[in-house]
């Protein structure tokens, strides 16, 4: 985007590879990427079983900018670097755009206030000027997760080359359908970077009290959180359970019959509301049951699941 406030740096392909031509270099990358936080550099350095620290430093630098971000004295990857990671075996990036926060056209669902975003790190964010929190941490951050700003929605993943020629409303439809087909991936067992398997977990906050805004005790709106991590690359990715059920014949179903596409809705923010403001009901803990109804309009539908998010029945609500 050239008129609207949006930036991009770039790194030419021949430059790209260029500095990651060396063995440490690539190194350098993947025990950053293996690492759970940043990293301080004689960490990074002990890790890597170097013999001499002036020339570890001198490829650390060649790294730093574009594929590295430093941080308070620590070292973590930026969004390219996470792409050289994950895509060892696929592919890579070489961009690395500037977006700050900035209002779209497109409208809060609970308030019709004009919702903003902001690029960051392979992400946009997504805030509401008027509403409570959705999260009170955002997880695309360098360095690890931070604080977020009054208002935070949530991120939405979509690569640099998304931001390219597009409007702030545009970039955030784009986010929207990008992150809806890799959460409908996640739902498959599929990592939708690699095409590895992914391993999902479910956590659930036994106090959980988010009825009027964020849990204070788990950080989110959703009692039962899924979270997926890649059996072979870096990506992990968290969100609330119900869109874990994408994958089953159920929901799918009851989407299609009120019109509404999952892979490519026709108006995502209807979507959006449909799998984000669903009613949680956790029956048991031992075995784990749990009900998640759904509502379009007047149409209802509850599904009762199990903690591999299998429906196991289709109550009726009175």
């Amino acid at each position: 985007m050239s008129d609207e406030g949006t930036q991009t740096t770039r790194l030419s392909p021949d430059d790209a590879f260029s500095a990651l031509g060396s063995e440490t270099r690539v190194r350098i990358l993947r025990e950053l990427g293996a690492a759970e936080e940043s990293l301080a550099f004689s960490e990074l350095y002990e890790r890597l079983d170097l013999s001499d620290s002036a020339q570890f430093n001198y490829h650390l630098d060649k790294l730093l900018g574009h594929f590295v971000h430093k941080v308070d004295d620590e070292y973590a990857l930026a969004s390219p670097g996470e792409r050289v990671v994950e895509a060892i075996l696929s592919g890579a990036v070489t961009d690395e755009p500037r977006l700050e926060r900035t209002a779209t056209e497109q409208r809060c669902t609970d308030c019709d206030r004009r919702l903003e975003i902001e690029w960051q790190n392979g992400s946009v964010e997504v805030y509401c000027p008027s509403c409570e929190s959705r999260w009170d941490r955002s997880w695309g951050r360098v360095g690890g997760p931070v604080e977020a700003d009054s208002g935070y929605m949530g991120r939405l993943p979509l690569p640099p080359a998304g931001l390219d020629g597009r409007s702030p409303t545009a970039v955030y439809r784009a986010a929207q359908t990008w992150a809806n087909l890799e959460l409908v991936a996640v739902a498959a067992g599929l990592c939708p970077r690699c095409s590895a398997t992914v391993t999902r977990d479910l956590s659930v906050c036994a106090t959980h009290e988010g009825d009027d805004g964020v849990c204070s005790a788990c950080e989110s709106t959703f009692a039962v959180r899924l979270t997926a991590h890649c059996t072979n690359c870096i990506f992990s990715t968290g969100t609330g359970a119900a869109w874990g059920l994408l994958a089953t014949p159920e929901l799918p179903a009851f989407l299609f019959e009120q019109g509404l596409n999952p892979l490519a809705p026709e108006n995502p923010d209807h979507l959006d509301t449909v799998l984000n403001d669903y009613e949680e009901d956790i029956v048991s803990t031992e075995p784990f049951r749990a009900d998640f109804t759904f509502a379009v309009g007047d149409e209802q539908l509850t599904l009762r699941v199990n903690r591999s998010l299998e429906v196991i029945d289709t109550p009726r609500r009175d």
